[in-house]
């Protein structure tokens, strides 16, 4: 017969594994939540449109439009973060992504279809940015958040924290 203390150890060591394989509840950030501006030349744009790419996407993710984003007379626009309740990450099965991708695309009377910017999140880390997009001016870097452009092509927006 077991001690009192072996079957406490026993029975300690089987609830935590049980725990390890047990979902936890969380939220998955899939998209930040931006404001921000679009220019030409300094000056608010007409005519422009906005619109968030599908990702994966082929060379180009501007191709399949998303979701159209309004932009208001000044060039002013804004979306809210997207976020996801999931119960399917445990310490045994971790999540198999752990960032997503946002394309902000610009489509422009003259200029034609633009990466505006390309936008990585961590999907355990909510945040807020800021834009400030100028079709005339690609940019080789896009500011202090995570903004790139895909294989090398322009990018036309530059980020800062929103607030």
């Amino acid at each position: 017969m077991l001690s009192a203390t072996v079957r406490l150890s026993v029975m300690s060591m089987l609830a935590a594994g049980l725990a390890a394989c047990t979902p936890v509840p969380h939220v998955a950030h899939l998209r930040p939540a931006v404001d921000g501006i679009v220019l030409d030349e300094g000056k608010p744009v007409a005519g422009v449109e906005l619109f968030l790419a599908k990702f994966p996407g082929k060379n180009h993710p501007c191709t399949d439009v998303g979701e159209v984003i309004p932009v208001a007379p000044d060039g002013r626009f804004s979306w809210t973060a997207a976020d996801e309740r999931r119960s399917t990450t445990s310490l045994l099965n971790p999540p198999s992504v752990s960032g997503a991708l946002t394309a902000l695309c610009i489509r422009h009377p003259a200029k034609g279809v633009l990466i505006g910017a390309v936008l990585f999140v961590m999907q355990n880390e909510s945040v807020a940015v800021r834009l400030r997009c100028d079709v005339a001016h690609p940019r080789a870097g896009g500011g202090p958040h995570t903004v790139s452009a895909m294989l090398g092509q322009p990018q036309y927006c530059e980020a800062s924290d929103a607030g």
